[in-house]
C-alpha cells in the first residue's frame, strides 16, 4: 500500500528542484527572486512556512524563456517541465518543475503525470503607470480565473471568500466549461509579453494576477536582489522584499489564525 507523504516531506523534495533551477539560473545569470508565501518564510522563518505546501519564484519573462530554452536542450535528472507547450493537457499558464520520482493524486483536477513541483512565475511589464497597469493586468485576472474554472474536474467553492463571486462563481463555472481551457490560454497567450518587463514601471504575473491590484508591483522593488539563508541553502530574494511583501500581505510578521494555517493546494504526494 502507497504512503501519503507529509507536508514536511513535499517541502524537502521541493527545496531539491529549487537549488538544482536556482542553480542553473545563477549558472547562465539569469534573474529571479523568492516570491509569495515562500518569501515570507524566507524572511520570517529562515526556510518555509511551516504549514506550506509549495515553493513560488518570480523571473522576468526574458529569463524565464532563456530558462526554458535551456531546459528543452539539458534534461536536469529527475526533473520534466511542465507547461502547455510540454504537455497539451496542462492546466495552468505558469511553469512547473516536478520530480519525476513522485505522483500527485489531484482532488479536482484531471492527472498530467506531474509529482512534486515548483511553481516558476513569469514576470511581464505592466506599463509606466499605475492605471495602465491595473487595467491591463486585470484582463489577465479575469482570463485567468476563466481559465482555472474550465479546468476543474467539478464545481467546488475552494477559497472564495467574497458574497459576490461566491454568488457568481457557478455560472461561470459552467461558461467556462463550455467554452474550455485552450480559448483561454490562447487570449492569455496573447496578453503575456505585450509590454516589455525592462521598460515598464510595474510588473506583474499577468497570465496569473489573481490577487488584482496586490499582484502589482513596482519594477525597480525587483531590479536589485541579495542572498538569504531557506532552509540549509540561500537564495535570491528581492532586495526590497519588505515593500513587496507589505504590498502584497500587510504586516507580514504577524503569523495567520491557526484555523488558516493550511496548505493551498488539493492534492496527495506519493513515492513511485
Amino acid at each position: 500500500m502507497k504512503e501519503e507523504l507529509s507536508t514536511r516531506e513535499i517541502q524537502e523534495v521541493s527545496l531539491e528542484i529549487l537549488k538544482n533551477i536556482t542553480d542553473v539560473c545563477e549558472k547562465l545569470n539569469l534573474r529571479y527572486a523568492l516570491i509569495y508565501g515562500t518569501l515570507i518564510g524566507a524572511v520570517r522563518h529562515h526556510g518555509y512556512i511551516p504549514w506550506d505546501d509549495d515553493v513560488d519564484i518570480m523571473m522576468p519573462r526574458p529569463d524565464y524563456n532563456q530558462l526554458l530554452d535551456y531546459l528543452s536542450d539539458h534534461k536536469l535528472p529527475n526533473l520534466t517541465v511542465f507547461n502547455r507547450n510540454t504537455h497539451p493537457e496542462y492546466p495552468y499558464m505558469i511553469t512547473r518543475i516536478s520530480d519525476d520520482r513522485y505522483i500527485l493524486e489531484m482532488d479536482n483536477e484531471k492527472s498530467v503525470g506531474m509529482g512534486i513541483f515548483i511553481d516558476i512565475y513569469p514576470y511581464d511589464g505592466l506599463g509606466k503607470t499605475k492605471d495602465e497597469a491595473v487595467k491591463y493586468g486585470l484582463k489577465g485576472d479575469r482570463l485567468s480565473s476563466l481559465c482555472y474554472q474550465a479546468t476543474r474536474k467539478h464545481f467546488a467553492m475552494e477559497t472564495t471568500v467574497s458574497p459576490i463571486r461566491k454568488v457568481l462563481k457557478f455560472p461561470v463555472f459552467l461558461i467556462s466549461k463550455i467554452i474550455g481551457k485552450n480559448f483561454f490560454q490562447n487570449k492569455l497567450d496573447k496578453l503575456a509579453g505585450m509590454k516589455e518587463y525592462d521598460d515598464s514601471e510595474f510588473v506583474g504575473c499577468v497570465i496569473w494576477l489573481s490577487w488584482g491590484e496586490k499582484d502589482i508591483f513596482k519594477r525597480e522593488w525587483f531590479d536589485e536582489t541579495i542572498m538569504m539563508p531557506f532552509e540549509n541553502y540561500s537564495f535570491r530574494v528581492p532586495k526590497h522584499y519588505d515593500e513587496v511583501l507589505r504590498h502584497e500581505y500587510g504586516d507580514y510578521m504577524i503569523l495567520p489564525p491557526e484555523k488558516d494555517r493550511i496548505g493551498h493546494h488539493f492534492y496527495r504526494a506519493y513515492k513511485k
